[in-house]
């Protein structure tokens, strides 16, 4: 069986003792053969057969961007949209996609839209924390009549189920950017 170990993960297996396992890079092929090989009764001859099979790697290949309109505010504040989008270019489905986003410092009014455009498949939870990136998580995503993003940060996080091969979707939401 051929198989492709990358070497941070292998000097990891050496230190503790135990199996290397890794992500191998999309288009690797692994080949396993298997042979058997027996006597045909009390005669002299001998069989042998063979069998060899081949996997293709096929990882996920997720795309993601981001837009904000508009693309200027002036001095006195005001509104501004922010739209998140992914898509999966991959050959295999994507799964349990985390999306974290921190909204501008002294942002306030917070609303959230989860499924501006969605074409992925899967179902998407969206929670806030005004801790850090790392959480503790709140949900639902945002109290009713907004929240106001403090020096700690508002960071919304998104988890999405499933990306679909050919799959893509969007996540929104706007902010009150103060003065």
């Amino acid at each position: 069986m051929n198989k492709m170990v990358r070497p941070g993960v292998l000097a990891l297996a050496l230190m503790f003792g135990g199996n290397a396992l890794a992500f191998m890079d999309t288009g690797t092929i692994i080949t396993h053969s298997a042979m058997a090989t027996f006597m045909a009764g009390g005669q002299a001859s001998q069989a042998t057969y063979s069998s060899t099979s081949r996997i293709l790697i096929a990882n996920p290949s997720l795309f993601i961007w981001k837009q904000s309109t508009p693309t200027n505010i002036g001095t006195a504040g005001g509104w501004a949209t922010y739209v998140i989008c992914f898509s999966n270019g991959g050959f295999n489905t994507a799964y349990n996609l985390l999306l974290t986003d921190r909204v501008p410092y002294g942002s306030s009014g917070v609303a959230i839209g989860t499924n501006g455009s969605w074409v992925a498949g899967g179902t998407v939870t969206g929670t806030y924390s005004t801790i850090g990136a790392n959480g503790p998580f709140v949900t639902p995503l945002i109290p009713a009549g907004g929240i106001t993003s403090t020096v700690g940060g508002l960071w919304l996080h998104w988890v999405v189920t499933q990306v679909g091969i050919g799959a893509s979707g969007c996540i929104n939401f706007a902010a009150n950017i103060l003065p």
